[in-house]
């Protein structure tokens, strides 16, 4: 069964802004340095009118995950996230998928950045697959961890990048 993730932040600029910051290559490089990982990288960015589409990747080191998870990974596995966006209103709505490569371990959602006052509310939704007898279940809350851990950290960048 899979795990779920769901996280939620306040900005206080308007969903515009926000996801005007989300879709620059520029702010998606600084925030990926800033956020930890290893070999952080924007690997692509297609941006049209009502539409974009972000790719990135980047390497959580081993060190950093449960003895059990690590020794059934070789190396420091590279997690590639791909971020299709789309207008919604005066908002955004995007699907998002996580793959780690080398891994049969995958979280796959839907994000909403919405008006929410002066500000924008920006939701993530996702649900952590590992299909491993036994040990999928303790795989997945450890993505799950992970990446909840990681969007708090780009979500603190990008309310310091707003109000700078």
């Amino acid at each position: 069964m899979p795990t779920s993730l769901s996280v939620t932040h306040e900005f206080t600029a308007a969903p515009a802004a926000v996801f005007s910051l989300f879709t620059d290559r520029a702010f998606l490089d600084a925030r990926l340095e800033a956020t930890g990982g290893t070999d952080p990288s924007v690997v692509s960015l297609e941006k049209q009118a009502e539409t974009a589409t972000v790719v990135i990747r980047q390497s959580i080191p081993s060190s950093a995950l449960p003895s059990m998870v690590a020794s059934m990974i070789s190396g420091d596995p590279v997690t590639e996230r791909t971020e299709n966006w789309r207008t919604d209103g005066e908002g955004y709505q995007a699907d998002f998928t996580v793959v780690i490569k080398g891994a049969p371990a995958s979280l796959k959602g839907t994000m909403a950045l919405v008006a929410s006052g002066a500000g924008s509310t920006f939701t993530v939704d996702g649900q952590a697959s590992v299909p491993i007898p036994l040990f999928g279940g303790k795989i997945e809350a450890v993505v799950v961890e992970q990446v909840d851990a990681l969007l708090v950290r780009e979500n603190e960048y990008t309310a310091t990048a707003l109000t700078s």
